[in-house]
């Protein structure tokens, strides 16, 4: 069953081509570092700062190593899993329609 939120979250990641992407990589990838998820998604490390911290913020991702300065490395939680999940129903949901 789908959190309350799930829709809101999902907006906000998808307004965000990199909070986009970032979530993404983490799907597929367990574990990745900071400069990991940059070099993924063709960022550079600095530019993804913010998005992480936002994405961090929202319950999406967690910080696997938080007391790090550098080094850090993320996972996404149960409920980064719900929205991508609730992103790929909508497409298919979509595409259906479209047929």
């Amino acid at each position: 069953m789908l959190r309350q939120d799930t829709k809101q979250l999902y907006g906000f990641v998808i307004s965000s081509k990199t909070r986009s992407d970032i979530l993404e990589v983490l799907f597929k990838n367990p574990i990745l570092r900071q400069s990991e998820i940059a070099k993924n998604i063709k960022q550079k490390q600095q530019n993804i700062y913010k998005p992480v911290d936002d994405l961090q913020k929202s319950g999406l991702i967690e910080c696997l190593n938080p007391e790090k300065k550098a080094w850090k490395s993320y996972i996404i939680t149960e409920l980064g899993k719900d929205v991508i999940s609730f992103g790929k129903s909508l497409k298919e949901e979509a595409k259906r329609r479209n047929q």
